[in-house]
């Protein structure tokens, strides 16, 4: 079930919060200057500690939700569906969805994973208010029915459906392969049926890597429609190689700059956009979307509806 509201309410989460100490202060930074409430982080690598510091000085007003990783460095569990046998490392994406469209990926493995993964935020004194995962792992088949069955037992109430309209929006363009997958992996037993919350809308792969990050995250804020929507950012400092050999460098700084600039705060913060994190999405008053849209005589198709 996705929850709605009458007005636009506008979750920013910055993933890979974890991965490194200067992503995790750039993080903080867009925290601080007013660009963003949520952040989602990575348990398993290198500044998961400072992360959870980092979290627990920001209070409440930030949420936190888990990053899911099963691509880049190593399980928590015994997990060998999941790693490369040699290193004992998680596997590439490629090669993880290769095993996941060919059924070898073992499902308890996943659950288990997902599980530890989840217990160590929480062991940290993280309160996890929502799941996505690292490079958009919980999707994929034998894994997304796994990841929704934690979801539930663990009683995490919200999940990114990142499925972005593929055309009809900024940039709508770019990374349309990927985002064409993307929704392909999404179709049937969405997270609704599960009774977890998502958004009614997603926007981030087409940003993702742009030159003129600034200007399209600007016609983005100027263009949301009502309901509530996720963007997905990466902002941070990169001043080195990134664990996992992460290719997504110098970019995270242009979007660390564009993201508190003014012409984006005053957006967020002139009254028309309600600014959240997923832990607020069950306080978010309901309304009928597609009878909302058809009034106002536009398509009654929002890509990421799933309530």
């Amino acid at each position: 079930m996705a929850a709605t509201t009458d007005v636009p309410t506008l979750v920013i989460n910055a993933d890979d919060f974890g991965l490194s100490e200067g992503i995790n202060r750039g993080i903080l930074e867009a925290f601080h200057a007013g660009a963003l409430r949520s952040a989602s982080m990575m348990v398993t690598m290198p500044a998961f500690g400072d992360a959870v510091c980092r979290a627990k000085a920001a209070g409440p007003a930030l949420g936190i939700g888990l990053h899911f990783t099963l691509t880049a460095g190593r399980p928590l569990t015994r997990a060998s569906s999941l790693v490369d046998r040699d290193t004992g490392d998680f596997v590439g994406p490629t090669t993880l969805l290769v095993r996941a469209l060919t059924g070898r990926i073992r499902h308890n493995e996943v659950e288990d994973e997902c599980a530890a993964q989840i217990a160590r935020a929480r062991e940290a004194g993280i309160e996890v208010t929502h799941l996505d995962g690292h490079h958009h792992v919980h999707l994929a088949p034998g894994i997304r029915g796994a990841v929704q069955r934690v979801l539930v037992a663990e009683r995490i109430p919200a999940v990114r459906r990142p499925v972005e309209r593929l055309y009809g929006i900024p940039k709508w363009q770019r990374r349309l392969p990927e985002r064409v997958l993307i929704a392909m992996l999404s179709r049937g037993g969405g997270p609704e049926r599960a009774g977890i919350l998502t958004t009614d809308y997603f926007v981030g792969s087409t940003l993702l890597g742009a030159r003129d990050f600034h200007s399209a995250l600007v016609r983005v804020l100027d263009t949301l429609q009502r309901g509530t929507t996720e963007l997905m950012v990466h902002p941070g400092y990169v001043p080195g190689p990134l664990p996992g050999a992460d290719p997504y460098t110098a970019q995270r700084e242009v979007e660390l700059r564009g993201l508190p600039a003014p012409a984006v705060l005053q957006r967020l913060h002139s009254g028309r956009i309600r600014l959240a994190h997923f832990g607020e999405l069950g306080a978010v008053p309901s309304f009928d979307v597609r009878q909302s849209i058809a009034a106002r005589g536009e398509s009654a198709e929002p890509s990421s509806r799933v309530g």
